[in-house]
Order: structure tokens, then sequence, then C-alpha cells
């Protein structure tokens, strides 16, 4: 009998660990037999054919463990991208130094075809591995919304587009980077995680990665086996599915809106669940793991073709692909608009900068010697029961912070009270609903927040910049999350980039990019272990970047509230030290710390 190896990439991503584990299953439901194994390829008995997904395993595998040509000539492909992506080029690319090839998108495997590869399209359906679920129509589900899928600005753009949409629905939002995710993280769910969180979701939003244009079949397979209605923007490649009674297609830019039209519609939601699984549960993968045991055996017998592709040229590409060992997502977007950390810093420092730097320190230096600053006290009170401040620093560049003030007030739960730093903007006279501290020039936001943190009582701070707004449910859903954490955060829509802070701190990331910023909660004994946040010159817009180094380096607990409850205008702030001289300035953050 055929012995079908599945090997997965040592340190690749778990998910493609687990669809070959489903495969298997299945090929081992189908009457033959199968092994999964991790790494290098495991010694070959004479029956042995190894299945692998191309585009990962052979990148990430170090060249010591590529396979030889013998191995290679013994290895089937899985194939699991598609057309448009630039891992489908990787994979047409590598693809065609194996033995044979099956992909699982009828798009993939047609275009696979027109370029001259050999491949099988395999059915992918139902499996109890993926199936926590059960079928029980009556079982509660405590989350209204979805989304799963790494981090894009296409799709950030657009989860962020529906934040009003799904303001008042149970939402939560997973958009990890696009790394390889080996392990459970708070915006990545693995294995049973996975199918957990599916089976207690309502609706799960589907949005297409790059150029592509076609059906993330799994990710919709995944969750109809565990009841949860797919909303996708419009996709090719459905078929034999039916929109409107076993998913709902429509544009991208309206998938919140109709999100929050068919929450209110539980008889057709309902309808919708029971279709979807009745429809999955008659996908069988028997046939096509048959074919698979068929196409492993002619690769045994020898009866297949040599492949296309000599493996030496295979392992000179797969070289030049892969990544630096702990690489790091390279779209992360920068949660400042001009400065990107190690993305600004390419080449060398110029002289000129050192003196521009220099200059625009003397200026504020010298500024905050002799500035004017008064406290205008609010004209009417407002105040709120939650034990939380609030301080919102505006700088030249930024929108008035009215609005802001007026989401935090009136939200479900309000702040204690709301302290505003105008930091060198001279807003129009007018009657207030917040303390307002006056700057006849611009001092610095660190310098200015500061101020503010003085004026304060609470045991919390809600930490804003001006141009912000808030959803009304913002200080509700940061103070419920706030159980054994020390700061809770959210994501920020941002017209250009997306979702901005919208993962969690990590060390490693934010010695490279200042991803996150402001819209977080902090207890206030946390700031005053700190010593409140940096006011040096040199540091102006890295205030926030600068605490949250401290707070992942100290492993102080955090809380990541999935769900877009801020926005923001794009702020354009003066020139500051680190956009005219940013070599020395990242370079210095490490002695800020």
């Amino acid at each position: 009998m055929t012995d079908l190896c599945f090997v997965s990439a040592e340190g690749g991503s778990s998910f493609m660990e687990e669809l070959l584990e489903v495969v298997a299953d299945a090929v081992r439901s189908a009457g033959g037999q199968a092994r999964t194994a991790v790494g290098k390829y495991p010694e070959a008995g004479p029956d042995t054919v190894y299945v692998v997904v191309p585009h990962e395993y052979f990148v990430i595998s170090p060249d010591a463990d590529f396979p030889t040509a013998e191995q290679c000539h013994r290895t089937i492909g899985f194939c699991v991208e598609h057309p448009g992506t630039s891992t489908f080029e990787r994979t047409v690319s590598l693809v065609r130094a194996l033995g044979a090839a099956v992909d699982i998108h009828a798009d993939a495997t047609a275009e696979l075809r027109r370029r001259g590869v050999r491949v099988e399209h395999f059915q992918l359906g139902y499996t109890p591995l993926w199936d926590l679920w059960g079928g029980d129509l009556d079982s509660p589900r405590d989350l209204d919304v979805t989304y799963l899928g790494t981090a894009e600005r296409r799709r950030s753009a657009l989860l962020g587009s529906y934040a009003r949409d799904l303001a008042g629905l149970r939402t939560r939002l997973l958009t990890p980077p696009h790394e390889p995710m080996t392990t459970a993280r708070v915006d990545f769910l693995p294995g049973k995680a996975k199918f957990e969180h599916l089976a207690r979701s309502r609706f799960l939003l589907n949005l297409h990665r790059e150029r592509k244009q076609t059906l993330e079949w799994v990710r919709t397979l995944e969750a109809m086996t565990n009841g949860c209605v797919v909303i996708s923007e419009t996709s090719a490649d459905i078929e034999p599915l039916v929109p409107g009674e076993h998913l709902v297609i429509a544009r991208a830019e309206s998938l919140g809106t109709v999100a929050a039209a068919l929450a209110a519609e539980p008889g057709r939601e309902r309808r919708l669940r029971a279709a979807a699984y009745d429809f999955v549960r008659s996908l069988d993968m028997g046939p096509s793991a048959r074919m698979l045991i068929e196409v492993a055996s002619s690769l045994v017998r020898g009866a297949t073709a040599a492949p296309q592709t000599d493996v030496a040229s295979a392992r000179r590409l797969a070289s030049t692909l892969r990544s630096p060992a702990n690489a790091l997502a390279i779209d992360t977007s920068s949660f400042d608009v001009r400065f990107a950390g190690d993305r600004s810093v390419r080449g060398t420092a110029s002289p000129e900068g050192l003196v521009a730097s220099a200059r625009l320190r003397r200026q504020v230096e010298g500024a905050r010697r002799v500035a004017s600053r008064r406290w205008e006290p609010a004209t009417a009170s407002l105040a709120g029961s939650a034990d939380v401040d609030v301080l919102i620093v505006r700088r030249t560049g930024e929108a008035d912070p009215d609005e802001l003030a007026n989401d935090l007030l009136n939200g479900g739960v309000a702040p204690r009270k709301v302290l505003v730093g105008e930091d060198g903007v001279h807003p129009w006279p007018r009657p207030r609903p917040y303390d307002v501290l006056l700057h006849g020039t611009p001092l610095g936001r660190g310098l200015t927040r500061n101020s503010l943190l003085e004026r304060s009582t609470a045991s919390w701070l809600l930490v804003l910049d001006g141009g912000m707004r808030a959803s009304e449910f913002l200080l509700e859903r940061l103070l419920a999350a706030s159980e054994g954490a020390d700061v809770v955060h959210c994501p920020v829509a941002d017209p250009v980039d997306g979702l901005v802070g919208a993962l969690p701190p990590e060390e490693r990331r934010l010695r490279t990019l200042p991803y996150l910023g402001s819209g977080y909660l902090v207890r206030r004994s946390l700031i005053d272990e700190f010593g409140g946040w940096n006011s040096e010159v040199l540091f102006e817009g890295l205030e926030d970047h600068l605490f949250w180094r401290r707070v992942a380096a100290a492993s102080r607990p955090t809380a990541l509230v999935q769900q877009v409850l801020l926005r923001r205008l794009r702020p354009d702030p003066d020139s500051r030290p680190m956009d005219v001289d940013p070599h020395r300035v990242w370079a210095a953050v490490d002695s800020a710390l």
C-alpha cells in the first residue's frame, strides 16, 4: 500500500499543518495509509510518497532540509493559493520541481494547467476534525461578528470603514501580521481554539487578499462547519454554493451594513446557518482522497513524467525567496503618518539633518522657558461615574477635540472628566464641557500630557490625540477588558493605512517599528511608576512608542479589544526632529528607556 507522508515545515504556519492533517485523515477514511511529519522529510520506504505545501515548505525549510531529486520526484505539491497573490506565483515556480500536484481551488487548478503544470483538483469538504458545533441550531453564540485574516492595507481599510455599522454588535476582528503563525496569540487562534471561536460567532466577514477575486474556501468551510454564517465580498469560484441560501455575497464596502441588518433578522440567519451546515455535510472528500492515493501510486510505479524543473533550480529559487530567521511582516503600518522606524532610516544620516534637528530642539526648548500656559475650567459639568479621566492633546495639524469630547461624555459609560491640552493651537473662545490647558506656542505632546496628568485624579487614564473620534461604546468595552490588565487598547481606523495600532505589544516588533500609539486605557499607577510620558524634544512624536516599549520590556499585562472603536482624521504635524534627522533620533530611542 502506498504510504502517504504529509510533511509540514518546521516553523511554518500551524494553519498549513492543520490542513494537511485534515487531508491525511480523509485519506485514512478512504482506506489509504497516511501519516504526518514536521521538518525534514522522514526516511522513505519503497512505497513512500510525500505531500507538501510547496510555497511554504520549500521557502521556510533550510537548504540542508531540501529534498533530493529522487524525493522531489516522489512528492505531490498540495497547492492552496489563489491566482492574483504573490504566494500563488511562488507556487507556480516551485511546484514544477515535483512529481505531481493537486490544488484545492478550481480557478487555481485551471490557471496552473494554463501555465503547463500537471495538476488535479482536490475538493475539500466536511471533516469531523473541524466540527466542534455538531449542528445544534439552538446553541448560544456570544459573539455577533468576527473576522479571521492576516493584516493587509486594503482589507484593513475596509474593516475600519465598518466601524459605525458594527459599533452596537459584539465584534472580534483577528488581524495578525502576514507571518508564519506557529502558536496561539490574541490575534491568531489555531486548531481547536479557532473552531470554538467560530462555533460561538454568528457571522464571519470574508475579504480577499491582494488582487484575488475568488472565495476563501478553507475559511468558508471552517465557518460553515461550525454554524458561523459567512458574509463575503463578491467572489468568483463559489459553485456549488448558492448565494442567499448558503452564504451572503455583497460589495466589499457594504459588508458592515449587511452584517448589522442580518443581525436583526434571526429567522433568516437561522435558515442560512442550517442550509450551510447541510451543504458542508454533503461535501464528501472521499473521491478527492482516492484521487490523491491514485496519484501517489502512479509516482511509486514510475508512471508519471519527470518533473518540469530540476531540483537545483528550485533550491536556488527557494533560497532567494527565504526570509531571514524571525523576519517580521513588511506591511504592518506605522502609527505615525511620516515616520516608520527602520524603514525611515535607510541610507546614511546627513549633516544637514543634524543641524535641522538641533535648530528645532533649540526653538522648542526656548519656547518652554518663556511660553504662556493657562487653564480654562469647563463651563458645564457633564461628569460621568467611571473612575476614568480622559487626556487629549491637540497639536498643530490635528482637528478640534470638541466632537471627540462629546463622543466620550455622551457615551454609554462616561468618564469622570475630560482634560484637553491645546499645544500651540488657538481655539475660538466658546463654552466647553472640559478643562482646557492653553499653550501659546507648541511645547510638545509629552510635556502637555504630563501637565494634564497633574490635574487628573482618576485611577484610570484614557489617552487620546486630537483629531480622533470615538464610538459611544469605547470606554464601556475598554473597561470590560481591563480586569488583570495594566493597559487596554483597540485598533484605530485611519483613512489611508486602514487599521493602525491593531497588534499586541511585542518588544521585537517595537524595536523596528512604532506601530502602537495613543488610544489606550492605562492605570494611573503605571504612568506614575514610569514617571509620566517622555517629554524630551528629541523624541517628539515618539512619546507613545516609548511608553509601549517600556510596557513590553517589563512584560506588563495588556489587553487588545479587537473592535474598531476609534477612528482618526489623518494628522499633519509640524516638522519634528525625527522627520529631519531620523537616523539619530531612532538610534537614541534605547537610551531613553
